[in-house]
């Protein structure tokens, strides 16, 4: 029995030993100090992990967009971050300016819209509350007040599992994709384009194109690139504040610079034409400020 026991040792140590001479990874390259060990490596398949080690640090860390290839737009070490107390959503100033790198890639891109993803967890979508897609909205407002046209721009609510930290925050919330317009959409999407109603500060006495005009300058030209025979007319409004003679020379004015700016941008003179309604089409009523800058526009209609 005693010598049984002393060879099934003696076996285990032998196992033992083996093991260690052709597995022990410590081992492996001092066993012999003429020898090398290589080691294959796939290229390919060790930059995928290197990539979705990098996409799994953003996705938990960083705000990015992807386009519709799933190469990145940009990506920010911050991150954008939600709470359980309202629907707002904190911009960090690490953040600020991401707005405009969306609006440059929509402007180069005309047959693309963006989805903008609000997380809720699954207790917050059994509240009812609208929880994710008003998170989404409240990111839809901010691109739209830089200029980006809201008919590119998609709000959808996103269940996701997460947890609020002690302050009652969570670093992320929101996911931007970007998505190649389907026929419907780009079908909707022109139809805003044809008929564009603008307000550029068109009340003030030196015409200043903001982000909102410069975008819709690049969808009007992509539009009528689309659509050679189509022309299109800039009607100048204001409100009741003067005497008609002087609102329709200022409405005329204010269409006349909007046509400027166009061809500046590029588009044909010969597809352009100017006009004036003064004060004598308002969309609400002149009792207000607020009412009256309503009435100062410019509306823009492509036949």
């Amino acid at each position: 029995m005693r010598n049984l026991i002393s060879f099934l040792i003696f076996i285990l140590f032998a196992l033992l030993a083996m093991w260690w001479y052709y597995s022990c990874p410590i081992c492996l390259g001092d066993r012999d100090s003429n020898s090398t060990i290589v080691k294959q490596i796939d290229p390919e398949a060790e930059a995928k992990a290197k990539k979705a080690y990098e996409d799994s640090i953003a996705l938990a860390n960083g705000l990015y967009a992807l386009d519709i290839d799933n190469n990145d737009i940009f990506r920010y070490p911050a991150n954008l971050q939600i709470n359980n107390s309202n629907l707002d959503v904190f911009i960090p100033e690490k953040l600020k300016g991401f707005e405009s790198k969306i609006a440059d890639y929509i402007g180069q891109h005309q047959d693309q819209e963006l989805i903008i993803y609000g997380y809720e967890t699954s207790a917050e979508k059994e509240a009812d509350s609208l929880t994710g897609i008003s998170r989404a909205n409240f990111i839809k407002n901010i691109l739209i007040d830089a200029g980006i046209n809201g008919d590119r721009l998609v709000s959808k609510a996103k269940l996701q599992e997460y947890s609020y930290d002690e302050n009652g925050k969570y670093n992320g919330g929101i996911l931007l994709n970007f998505h190649t317009l389907d026929t419907s959409r780009l079908e909707e999407v022109e139809k805003g384009i044809a008929n564009k109603t603008l307000y550029s500060d068109f009340g003030s006495k030196e015409f200043k194109p903001d982000a909102t005009l410069a975008n819709y300058a690049l969808e009007l030209k992509s539009y009528l690139t689309k659509y050679p025979a189509k022309k299109v007319l800039i009607t100048g409004h204001t409100d009741d504040i003067g005497d008609n003679k002087s609102n329709q020379y200022f409405g005329l004015k204010r269409a006349e610079n909007v046509k400027k700016y166009f061809i500046s941008q590029g588009i044909s003179a010969e597809k352009l034409s100017s006009k004036s309604k003064g004060e004598t089409d308002p969309i609400v009523p002149n009792d207000s400020e607020e009412n009256r800058a309503k009435n100062r526009r410019i509306e823009i209609t492509v036949n």
